[in-house]
C-alpha cells in the first residue's frame, strides 16, 4: 500500500503543477497578441469575458462542495460525486438555453461589437465539458489522489496552450481561437469524469436530496463566486462597454492579477482547507488560526517583492512578453500589482471550512457594490485605467469586510488574525531595495529585455540581502516554505 502524501508534498506537487499552468497561460496569451490584430485579439478577450462571468451563477460553488461532502464520506462516495456532476452538467446546458435566448445579441450590443455574439455558440459545447472539470481538483483532493490532479491539470493546461497556438497559426482570427478553446474543452472533459470515478469507489447514483444538499450547502459560495467574479471582471466589462475594442485589448492584457497568486496561495489554500475542516469539526480554534496565518507570512515574503518588481519594470515586462503594442497595459498591470500583499492568503478558505460561506457571499457583496460604485466614476474621469483603481479598491474592502466573522468564528479578533507586525515589515524590507533599483533604471539607458534583467537581478539580490540582514527569511527558505508550514501542521488525530 503506499504511503499518505504529507501536506509538504502534496503543497510541494500543487505548487509546481500550478507553475507549469501559470507558463503555458502566459506564453498563450503572449502568442496571441503577437499573433492576431489587436481587435481580434480584443474579440478574443470579450468572447471569454462574457464566459467567466456567467459560468459562476451557474456551476453555483457547487465543485467546492466536494471539499466538505467527500472528506470522510463512507456510505455513497461515487452517489456524493455524481450528485456534483449532474448538477454541473445541468448548468452548462443552462448556458446554451441562455445564448439561445438572445444572451450574445445583448452582449453584443453592449460592447458594441457585432463579431462577440456569433463566437459566444461557440461557447455551449464548451460549457457543457467544462462545468464537470471543474470538480477534479476538489474530488481528487477529497479524496489524496494529488499527484493524478497534477499530472491531469498540467496535460490538459498543454494541451489548451498547443490546440489555440495553432489555431491562430492557421487563422489569425477570434473565430479560430474560440473555437480551439471549445475543442479542447471537449477532448479533456471526457478524462477528467472518467478520472474522477475511477478515484472515487463504491456504489451510488445521483439523487434529488443529494444534489440539494450540494446546492444549499454551495449556493452562498457560487454567490459568493458570481459577486467575487463580477468584481475582479466588472472593470473590465466597463472598458469593454465605454470604450472601443483596441482599448479593451490594451487594458484587459494588463488587468490582471500576477499568475504567482495562484501558485503560492492557490496551492497552499487547496492542502489546508480539508486540514481546516478537520481542525473545525474537532474544535481546535487555536490550530486553524495558526496554520492560516504561518501561511500568509510565508507567501507574503515572496508576494510582496513580486509587487514592487511590476511597480519598477512594468513598461519592459509588458512590452518584452506582449509586445511594444501593448506598452501602456503597464499602467492597469501596477495598479493590479498593489493588490499582491493582500493575495497572500484565501479569507474565505477559513469559513468555507468551517460552513460558514454566507459571509463571503456578504463580503463579495460589498466588493461588488463598491466596485460598480467606482469604475463607471472612474472610466469617465481617468478613462479606462480609472477602472482597474476601482478594483483595488474593491478588493481591499473585501478583504477587511472578510476578518470580522473570521474572527467571530474563530473567537478571536480581526487584530489578532493577521500577524501586523510582519507585514509591516516585510513591506518595509521589500521596498528599500527598490530606491537603489529605480535609481539604476533612470541611469540605465538599454533595450528593454536588457533593463528587465539587469534591474531584476540588483533587486532580487537586494530582497535577499535585506532579508538575510533583518532575519526575515534565507533564500532557501522561501523556496521551501511550503514544506515547512506542511511540518508544522500537527496531524489530524493528533
Amino acid at each position: 500500500m503506499s504511503r499518505p502524501l504529507s501536506l509538504t508534498v502534496k503543497a510541494l506537487l500543487l505548487a509546481s503543477g500550478k507553475l507549469l499552468t501559470a507558463i503555458s497561460t502566459l506564453l498563450a496569451t503572449a502568442t496571441l497578441t503577437r499573433l492576431l490584430p489587436v481587435e481580434e485579439y480584443g474579440t478574443h478577450r470579450q468572447v471569454l469575458l462574457v464566459f467567466a462571468m456567467v459560468s459562476p451563477v451557474l456551476m453555483m460553488g457547487v465543485p467546492k462542495a466536494l471539499y466538505y461532502f467527500l472528506p470522510g464520506e463512507t456510505t455513497r462516495p461515487r452517489g456524493v460525486l455524481l450528485d456534483n456532476l449532474a448538477v454541473l452538467t445541468l448548468g452548462g446546458a443552462l448556458f446554451g438555453l441562455g445564448i439561445a435566448v438572445g444572451l450574445g445579441d445583448l452582449v453584443a450590443d453592449r460592447f458594441d461589437n457585432p463579431a462577440v455574439s456569433p463566437l459566444l455558440w461557440l461557447l455551449v459545447p464548451y460549457a457543457l465539458f467544462f462545468f464537470p472539470q471543474q470538480a477534479v481538483s476538489a474530488c481528487l483532493m477529497a479524496v489524496d489522489k494529488v499527484r493524478k490532479l497534477v499530472l491531469y491539470n498540467v496535460a490538459s493546461r498543454l494541451l489548451l496552450v498547443v490546440t489555440v497556438i495553432v489555431a491562430a497559426v492557421i487563422s489569425p482570427t477570434a473565430r479560430a481561437t474560440v473555437a480551439a478553446n471549445a475543442l479542447w474543452s471537449a477532448v479533456v472533459g471526457v478524462p477528467a469524469i472518467v478520472l474522477m470515478l475511477r478515484a472515487v469507489g463504491g456504489a451510488g447514483r445521483p439523487t434529488q436530496a443529494g444534489m440539494a444538499q450540494q446546492l444549499r450547502f454551495g449556493i452562498p459560495l457560487g454567490l459568493a463566486s458570481l459577486l467575487g467574479v463580477l468584481s475582479l471582471q466588472f472593470d473590465k466589462f466597463i472598458v469593454s462597454s465605454m470604450c472601443s475594442t483596441e482599448d479593451f485589448a490594451v487594458y484587459v492584457t494588463g488587468a490582471m492579477e500576477v499568475p504567482l497568486i495562484d501558485i503560492v496561495t492557490g496551492a497552499i489554500t487547496a492542502v489546508v482547507i480539508p486540514q481546516l475542516t478537520v481542525f473545525y469539526k474537532t474544535d481546535r480554534l487555536d490550530q486553524i488560526v495558526s496554520l492560516w496565518q504561518r501561511a500568509m507570512n510565508k507567501a507574503l515574503l515572496i508576494l510582496t517583492p513580486v509587487m514592487f518588481v511590476v511597480l519598477l519594470l512594468g513598461d519592459e515586462l509588458m512590452t518584452v512578453v506582449f509586445s511594444a503594442r501593448y506598452t501602456d497595459s503597464s499602467v492597469p498591470l501596477r495598479i493590479y500589482a498593489l493588490m499582491l500583499p493582500l493575495r497572500s492568503a484565501v479569507y474565505g478558505s477559513v469559513l468555507m471550512a468551517t460552513d460558514n460561506t454566507r459571509y463571503v457571499t456578504l463580503s463579495a457583496l460589498v466588493g461588488l457594490v463598491v466596485n460598480v460604485a467606482l469604475s463607471w466614476l472612474m472610466v469617465w474621469l481617468f478613462g479606462a485605467n480609472g477602472a482597474a483603481w476601482a478594483t483595488c479598491i474593491a478588493v481591499y474592502a473585501v478583504a477587511g469586510t472578510l476578518l470580522f466573522p473570521m474572527a467571530r468564528v474563530l473567537k478571536t479578533t480581526p487584530r489578532a488574525l493577521v500577524d501586523w507586525g510582519h507585514v509591516g515589515k516585510s513591506l518595509l524590507a521589500a521596498g528599500l531595495p527598490a530606491a537603489p533599483v529605480f535609481a539604476l533604471g533612470a541611469w540605465l539607458e538599454a533595450p528593454d529585455l536588457v533593463r528587465l534583467v539587469v534591474m531584476g537581478a540588483a533587486y532580487g539580490l537586494g530582497v535577499i540581502v535585506v532579508y538575510r540582514q533583518t532575519g526575515l527569511a534565507t533564500p532557501r527558505q522561501l523556496l521551501d516554505f511550503l514544506r515547512r508550514r506542511g511540518r508544522q501542521a500537527p496531524p489530524p488525530d493528533a
